[in-house]
């Protein structure tokens, strides 16, 4: 870490239904703090990677905000690893549960409202909290939206920022991507898929991921390089973009353990075209995209131009079904979805923290 960085401080954050959360936090006293949350089968470590050039925490810092790097329940490596509550949640619970729990705490204790950053499913759980969604009294296990929450969540973030994060896919244009989403059988493989990690979850509800990743990236870093750095990863990042180091370490630091049922909620949200809410029989209920209308604080979204997730169905799907009027769309040109996150600091964080400033 470099010397003007200070020392990271873990911070332990307890949700409303009990689970222990581990943050970490680089303290800039006064400052507004930035919160950042990682992708599925991610950790924080995407943000804080060990590598210069390629730690989104220290370029904030220099622009002299205050950073939080979320662990969602069940991500990341000891000891800066929350707790995962038995692995039977979807995504739901990041954005009902967890991001609400870490936003309240950052609030405490610097006294304003947070910018956010969030990769993939890090971004989409922000839609999911900004919309006011919280668990049924009645039913833990479902979701539903109290637009009265929607509102007062709004105004606790100052500011929005997405990368890759769709909600939905856009019909009106449809590239050999989401020509070959919609075949049928592509659709029976993926609803098979499903159902399997449905009925698996019942038993084993964890795909260790993350503890496989770790294991392998230190006892084998230059295959693991090699095998970052392929083409077999082509449609998940651009190595080009990247360079074997910064590869390795992704793949050694930043894979993250998810659960069955966070990967089948995935699977039928590429199945169907829209993200909804899952419960542990596989159910969906709420139709995240019908309620981006909900949504009234300041959000970019940025979307690399060579991302397997399309920048239409992030422009115009989110950008263009969110209620707020101070959007911005930051198309990153050449990137696929790991190294955007990387190449989006370099050419694009400092316009997009002003913006923020600026609309906060």
């Amino acid at each position: 870490m470099p010397a003007f960085m200070p020392t990271p401080q873990t911070v332990e954050i307890e949700t409303a239904d009990g689970v222990t959360l581990r943050c970490r936090r680089y303290r800039r006293p006064g400052a507004r703090a930035v919160v950042c949350g990682h992708g599925q089968a991610s950790t924080g470590y995407e943000f804080d990677l060990p590598l210069s050039g390629f730690n989104l925490a220290e370029k904030l810092y220099r622009l002299g905000y205050e950073v939080w790097i979320m662990n969602f329940r069940g991500a990341g490596h000891p000891p800066w690893q929350s707790d995962a509550d038995g692995w039977r949640n979807s995504g739901d619970q990041q954005g009902t549960l967890d991001l609400p729990a870490v936003i309240d705490r950052v609030i405490e204790e610097t006294g304003m409202p947070p910018f956010y950053i969030g990769h993939s499913f890090g971004g989409m759980s922000l839609y999911i909290y900004l919309q006011g969604c919280v668990p049924d009294p009645d039913d833990p296990t479902r979701v539903i939206r109290d637009p009265e929450v929607a509102l007062e969540r709004n105004k606790k973030i100052a500011a929005g920022l997405t990368a890759g994060s769709p909600i939905t896919m856009a019909e009106e244009e449809s590239d050999w991507m989401e020509k070959l989403r919609r075949h049928p059988w592509a659709q029976a493989v993926m609803k098979r898929v499903a159902r399997f990690l449905i009925k698996r979850a019942r038993r084993k509800p964890v795909i260790p991921i993350g503890r496989i990743s770790v294991w392998f990236g230190f006892r084998h870093p230059r295959l693991t390089r090699i095998i970052m750095s392929s083409a077999l990863l082509s449609m998940y990042l651009k190595p080009k973009n990247m360079g074997p180091e910064a590869c390795g370490l992704f793949g050694t630091w930043a894979g993250g353990d998810v659960t069955c049922l966070h990967l089948a909620q995935t699977i039928q949200t590429v199945m169907t075209g829209e993200l909804t809410s899952i419960d542990p029989e596989g159910n969906r209920f709420l139709s995240y995209a019908e309620g981006m209308g909900n949504i009234t604080a300041p959000l970019a979204a940025a979307a690399g131009t060579k991302d397997f997730m399309r920048p239409i169905d992030i422009e115009k799907g989110v950008l263009g079904s969110a209620s707020s009027e101070r959007t911005l769309f930051l198309p990153i040109n050449g990137c696929g979805h790991i190294d955007m996150l990387y190449y989006l600091p370099l050419t694009e964080i400092t316009s997009w923290m002003e913006w923020a400033a600026k609309n906060a």
